[in-house]
Parts: C-alpha cells; sequence; structure tokens
C-alpha cells in the first residue's frame, strides 16, 4: 500500500493530456455524427435507439473519456501554474540575494598601457634570462 506522504510531497503529472483530450473530443464528434446519420433522428423518436447502439456507446465512452481527461488537464494546468508561482517566487527571492547595491560592486583595475619599447625590452630580457638559465643548466650551447 502506499504512502500518503510520498502522495503528498510527489505529484504526478499525466502523460499528455492535451492529446488526450483531442482524441476524446474527435470520438465525441464521430460518435455525434454517427447519431446524426442514425434511425433515431430519421424517424424522430427515441424507441429505435437499439439501432443507433454503436453511435451511442462511442458516444458514452468517449464522453466519459473527454470529461476524464478534461479533468486531469485542468488539473495540471493547476499543478503547473502553482509550480510556476513558486519557481517565480524562488527565483525572485535567489535574485534579490545575488543582486548586490550598486556602491557594493567591485571596480576593475584600468588596464596597464605599455609602450613598443618597453615590450621589446622585457621581451629581450626574459629571453637573456631563458639563455643564461640554460647556460648554467648545460642544455644550451652555442
Amino acid at each position: 500500500m502506499p504512502d500518503k506522504t510520498s502522495d503528498r510531497t510527489a505529484v504526478e503529472l499525466s502523460n499528455g493530456p492535451e492529446y488526450r483530450v483531442l482524441a476524446n473530443f474527435f470520438g465525441v464528434l464521430l460518435a455525434c455524427s454517427g447519431l446524426l446519420a442514425g434511425t433515431m433522428v430519421h424517424e424522430r423518436s427515441l424507441d429505435y435507439w437499439q439501432s443507433d447502439l454503436v453511435p451511442l456507446l462511442i458516444l458514452l465512452i468517449t464522453g466519459r473519456g473527454l470529461l476524464k481527461s478534461s479533468m486531469d488537464l485542468m488539473r495540471d494546468s493547476m499543478i503547473y501554474s502553482e509550480k510556476k508561482q513558486v519557481l517565480d517566487a524562488f527565483l525572485a527571492k535567489q535574485s534579490e540575494v545575488l543582486t548586490p547595491e550598486p556602491g557594493e560592486m567591485p571596480k576593475l583595475s584600468s588596464k596597464p598601457h605599455y609602450s613598443e619599447e618597453e615590450v621589446l625590452e622585457a621581451v629581450s630580457k626574459r629571453i637573456e634570462q631563458q639563455r643564461d638559465k640554460a647556460v648554467k643548466t648545460n642544455k644550451f650551447s652555442h
């Protein structure tokens, strides 16, 4: 027997209720067309219900399915809207927490601008340092 606490926490959404509503709606339309073409309508009497038994059964079954799937669709849309409201409230709360005040934003230091001579001088120093290091470790020979 399923636990009632798990029923309250995990609500299962139906699988494609909008398609079932449409399928049942077309079934009801099919049954209505069968009834309109049937003997009861031509004779304008309910006494001929036995000759129109198949469309009546189709109407009954698909009508019940239409009501059931419509209720599932409404339930799922209410659950979806409730979950969406909870999610929107959570995201709004998170954005308030994560968004700092305008004065609290750290400022980035400006990027240093080097001239060509400074860059060339730094590169030549680095090359000289690597050459000296290679000579000391005997990995570089002239």
